[in-house]
């Protein structure tokens, strides 16, 4: 099922109906290696944008269309919806879709496809964080990256898709005295991703396969590695965990 969902992403990014992920730099929004599809763009990119309402009504479309999409052609559970539904069955508080906190209380997006093809713009992989401060036992956000397909410059079935660094910062007074070098993970400046690389020592590689399920902390420094030629495409969606005795939280 991994490879089907993989194929039918990638041809449909491949025929242009996919849209830039842009990702939140110091300088704003700005463009990166990945595509994605459906009827709305990331969170981050409609808020910064101020277009929360369109966001809103894609994430409504997008739960319908993706259903309906694979009622009809491949009666399988799209697996970010199934992921969904194996969280809330195996957290003890349950898991679920984050809403509003205010006004219509309007659920966020379950995840979005991401499609890299190469060449990619970042050989290695582009050093960054999805949130920026120290570690916290007690709440932290987390990332769920389903893998469909995997580059064809490989010939080997399992390939190293994504380095993480096992930085743990856990203060404000560790934050601020490494603030420059920190910085860089809100940067896409070449310079400043070799700074990233040289002081930060080796990653720590995940290798995957067609399916392969990772979770990672996100305020971890990672890189989605950069290859030469094919197409990777995997499904993401954000967990945000409040505590042991709080619900898990999924968002785009």
């Amino acid at each position: 099922a991994a490879a089907a969902f993989g194929k039918s992403l990638a041809k449909e990014a491949q025929r242009g109906n996919g849209m830039n992920w842009k990702v939140s730099t110091s300088r704003g929004l700005e463009s990166s290696d990945v595509t994605t599809m459906g009827e709305h763009v990331p969170y981050n990119v409609a808020n910064a944008s101020n277009d929360t309402e369109a966001y809103f009504d894609g994430v409504r479309r997008e739960f319908q269309q993706r259903r309906r999409k694979q009622s009809s052609v491949m009666p399988t559970l799209w697996p970010l919806d199934q992921l969904r539904l194996e969280l809330d069955e195996a957290w003890t508080q349950g898991a679920g879709l984050a809403r509003e906190s205010q006004g219509q209380k309007r659920p966020f997006g379950g995840g979005l496809p991401r499609v890299m093809m190469g060449p990619t713009r970042w050989r290695k992989g582009f050093v960054h964080v999805d949130e920026m401060g120290p570690l916290n036992p007690h709440q932290g956000l987390f990332s769920a990256n389903i893998y469909l397909q995997l580059p064809s410059d490989s010939n080997d079935r399992k390939q190293r898709a994504l380095e993480i660094w096992p930085l743990g910062i856990r203060n404000r007074w560790d934050w601020y005295r490494n603030a420059l070098l920190l910085s860089g993970l809100s940067s896409q400046d070449p310079e400043m991703q070799v700074m990233l690389r040289a002081k930060m020592g080796e990653p720590k590689s995940v290798d995957v396969e067609p399916g392969d399920l990772v979770l990672i902390c996100t305020q971890r420094p990672h890189a989605a590695v950069g290859f030469q030629q094919g197409t990777r495409v995997s499904l993401q969606c954000f967990l945000q965990y409040d505590g042991a005795d709080k619900r898990l939280l999924i968002d785009t």
